[in-house]
């Protein structure tokens, strides 16, 4: 079989594979629904409460916004054309009568299905044989590594002592599909626009050529709305492949440099347009500066791609062993995995976001070494002959065994992720995943009777869910999107601590000009501070579970 090429039994397999997958992936979400303790709801989220910053950019596109105002932050600022994607799903929820919740899992099912068939056609370009396609897609959908060790070098927090393969989402396919669809759906734009690119660089004729270079432009555009920083990736790897490309033949390719101009003229007004904001709009600017995504240690990145990392050294020789054409593809996975490598450690804040979707290449690769290269190896051992030539064995049988094997043994931090998932939202349902109810109805009296501009000053715990959940703005609530995070966490913090005095906490709402302040769950948690006592809070709101009050200052 060509390269490229699929039969209609290939694609009926890939998609079952990819509805079942995407089914398994929802089932965490769907007990949490269904097992919800009474008196409490499940907030539809699985690994972080400020996820509910996604939610909340729904929220403001099913209200018509076409620009984010950031809900976490009292600091008055214009509105940016910036998380487009979830304000777009905003409006597509508006359109379908749904609430930003239902959007969020209908988005994540969709970008999950939509990545899961872009990936087996994106392999298929440069593997021929079905059964190396197929375990490359094994490999891609459900392998993860065996970073679960600390070591001494590592800092000394709880999150970054956590198992790689359990707070890097980006690091795994199968993560980032069960957590957020702008993963997802960044991935398949990724590989849809590489694969046109490979075809604007490898000199197709010129017509397709030209053809291909929009698209790869629309696709580039695509990201830049869906995952921005992917850009900077796609970049780098196109750049560095065209180098190579030229290194090889020995001369400037100026149709390919033609079509890599109409691929990055697309999507450049609307990097000139974030790179505006980010000049001219300060709330923008602490946002991106907040937005720390730091590498771990080397040795952790090889320690979550161990498995494929073995088998696709393997593959060196055999993808170089091929006609020229396949060895310019193999050589564009490689490129990718060591711009990659190279990426994670650059001095910028975001340095993690690199890795997203480097798991692709290295499937194939493995794929190719552990086919091409382990397999017919260890058909060759005395043990292997041996036990092929036993009754009801066969060697293809016993290769299949290993091959299972091995993907089953990449894939254990992938099951355990799932399952522990599903013990998560089934079973613990802890707080503030899972809130009161009576908390909730609390949040939802805010819209209906307060002011748009009004400030709410609450927990932390609380401020995440706030603007999610009823639209408003809070004092603090997103590590990123709240101005002086850490500052503000603290300030909160002490103001529901009953050894403040209220002369402080007084100046706190007079410095922030907060309107209302929220006193559910996690704000009795943070200190014996009674509102009821002070006379500059009046009580608007209260049930068994939450209280609002309105700032009334002297």
């Amino acid at each position: 079989m060509k390269s490229g090429s699929i039969s209609r039994y290939e694609w009926i397999a890939a998609l079952a594979i990819a509805l079942l997958v995407t089914a398994l992936l929802q089932l965490p979400y769907a007990l949490g629904y269904a097992l919800a303790q009474p008196g409490t709801e499940y907030t539809g989220l699985l690994i972080n409460v400020e996820d509910g910053s996604y939610l909340s950019a729904i929220g403001q596109g099913i209200e018509g916004a076409w620009l984010y105002l950031i809900p976490f932050t009292t600091e008055a600022h214009a509105p940016a054309f910036i998380q487009v994607f979830y304000l777009a799903l905003g409006h597509a929820a508006r359109a379908l009568n749904l609430s930003a919740t239902a959007m969020w899992h209908l988005a994540r099912v969709i970008a999950d299905l939509v990545l899961f068939i872009v990936l087996y056609g994106f392999i298929a370009r440069f593997l021929e044989s079905p059964s190396q396609r197929r375990v490359a897609y094994a490999l891609a959908i459900f392998s993860a590594g065996y970073a679960f060790w600390r070591f001494p070098f590592d800092p000394p927090t709880v999150w970054e002592a956590l198992p790689m393969e359990l707070r890097v989402p980006e690091a795994h396919i199968f993560y980032s599909a069960l957590t957020y669809p702008h993963f997802a759906l960044g991935i398949a734009l990724m590989l849809a626009t590489f694969w046109l690119l490979l075809r604007v660089l490898n000199e197709e004729p010129t017509r397709a050529q030209i053809l291909a270079a929009f698209g790869a432009g629309i696709g580039n555009l695509l990201i830049g709305i869906v995952f921005p920083f992917l850009m900077y990736l796609m970049i780098a790897v196109t750049g560095a492949y065209f180098v190579f490309l030229m290194w090889q033949r020995r001369r400037i390719l100026w149709r390919a440099l033609v079509g890599l101009g109409i691929v990055f003229a697309i999507p450049a007004p609307l990097f000139a347009y974030y790179q505006l904001v980010l000049m001219t709009n300060p709330v923008f600017q602490h946002w991106n500066a907040q937005a720390t995504t730091l590498s771990p240690h080397p040795i952790h990145f090889g320690l979550t791609y161990l498995p494929l990392l073995i088998c696709a050294a393997l593959a060196w020789r055999s993808s170089t062993r091929v006609d020229e054409s396949r060895r310019r593809l193999f050589a564009f996975l490689w490129i990718w995995i060591s711009v990659v490598a190279i990426l994670l450690y650059v001095p910028i804040t975001q340095q993690r976001r690199f890795v997203e979707g480097v798991q692709v290449p290295l499937a194939i690769l493995a794929a190719l070494g552990l086919c091409e290269v382990a397999l017919p190896r260890l058909a060759r051992t005395r043990v292997f002959i041996a036990l092929s030539q036993r009754p009801n064995y066969s060697a293809a049988g016993l290769q299949r065994l290993v091959i299972v094997g091995i993907i089953a043994l990449a894939s254990l931090a992938s099951f355990y992720l799932w399952l522990s998932s599903v013990v998560l939202l089934g079973v613990v349902q802890p707080y503030p995943l899972f809130r009161p109810t009576a908390e909730l109805q609390a949040m939802d009296w805010l819209p209906a009777n307060t002011a748009p501009s009004d400030a709410i000053l609450s927990s932390y715990w609380s401020g995440s869910f706030i603007p999610a959940r009823a639209g408003k703005r809070v004092f603090v609530g997103q590590r990123y999107e709240t101005i002086r995070f850490d500052e503000k966490r603290a300030a909160a913090e002490r103001f529901f601590d009953a050894a403040t005095d209220d002369a402080s906490r007084v100046a706190l709402l007079r410095e922030y000009r907060v309107a209302y302040v929220f006193w559910g769950q996690a704000e009795r948690e943070l200190g014996a501070f009674d509102p009821e006592r002070a006379a500059y809070l009046q009580r608007v709101f209260a049930n068994d579970q939450a209280r609002v009050y309105r700032v009334r200052l002297p």
